[in-house]
């Protein structure tokens, strides 16, 4: 079995190619794409991400007895379905090591190639400073928008700003019929920015205008005190026991949260699917 990391660089940067690479670290073996600044509008990011990942995943040999890690960035979410579709091992992770390295450095380069100063570099990942340095590099010279991307044909569908997730402990409010959305049951975050700023809405799965492209909902149906819950399976923020079996249930780790009026519901999954749970 051999190891797969797959990265990009540049997302970020209004200016330059995306960077795109397959690395495995033993054996070291290194591939790589650009993409271009601009291509036929028909085509999402995320279409021609996948089409030069695939074009990597070939080139390499890569088969379903490697095991895959990916970067989580949504350029890679048509990726991600395909992977799972066709009975790939593979996870999400945030990548360090070789695949960074060779990302980051291989974006640094087309930088450097096209005249930017070689002592301003990436540090510590403080992508906002490092891109705001490129960006004012090019605007000191009117022939170096030739780098700019084109930003029309990576601007995301309107589903992809989408998210169907699990409300956190608060109350939230619908932004279509205005009505309580209440703590750990599911929700649709709609993404934006305002003046520059993020900025989120909040709206009933059934009132959402659009329906969700990415689907990070974890639901967990649970029964307590005989009565049939809905609640989210959620990481635990804090060290504190499970309500069923008493014990402690680490910070990170995943949990089922949920409400029975104002009675907060706390535990293992498979707690509340035991038999000992009907004595509650």
């Amino acid at each position: 079995m051999t190891y797969w990391y797959i990265e990009d660089a540049g997302g970020g940067c209004k200016a330059f190619s995306e960077v795109l690479v397959l690395v495995s670290e033993d054996p070291r073996c290194i591939h790589q794409r650009v993409l271009p600044l601009t291509w036929e509008s028909s085509i999402s990011v995320e279409d021609m991400v996948f089409k030069k990942v695939l074009e990597m995943l070939h080139e390499a040999g890569v088969t379903k007895e490697d095991f895959l890690y990916v970067c989580s960035s949504n350029l890679f979410y048509n990726l991600h379905e395909w992977l799972t579709d066709n009975g790939y091992q593979w996870e999400t992770a945030k990548m360090d090591g070789l695949a960074h390295e060779v990302a980051e450095s291989s974006f640094q380069e087309q930088l450097v190639e096209a005249g930017f100063p070689s002592d301003i570099q990436l540090e510590e990942r403080n992508y906002r400073e490092f891109y705001r340095s490129v960006d004012v590099w090019i605007k000191e010279d009117l022939s170096r928008n030739q780098f700019i991307k084109d930003m029309r044909v990576r601007c995301k569908p309107a589903q992809f700003k989408y998210i169907l997730r699990a409300n956190t402990g608060h109350v939230r409010k619908c932004s279509r019929c205005r009505e309580k959305i209440q703590p750990f049951t599911p929700m649709v975050q709609y993404r934006y920015r305002e003046h520059g700023k993020k900025k989120s809405r909040y709206y009933h799965p059934g009132c959402t205008p659009v329906q969700p492209h990415k689907n990070k909902l974890e639901p967990a149906n649970i029964t307590w005190k005989e009565k049939a819950l809905t609640g989210a399976v959620l990481p635990n923020k804090e060290t504190k026991p499970c309500q069923v079996c008493q014990r402690e249930i680490p910070a990170g780790d995943k949990a089922v949260h949920a409400f029975l009026g104002k009675e907060f519901i706390f535990g293992h999954r498979d707690c509340f699917l035991s038999p000992k749970n009907d004595e509650n």
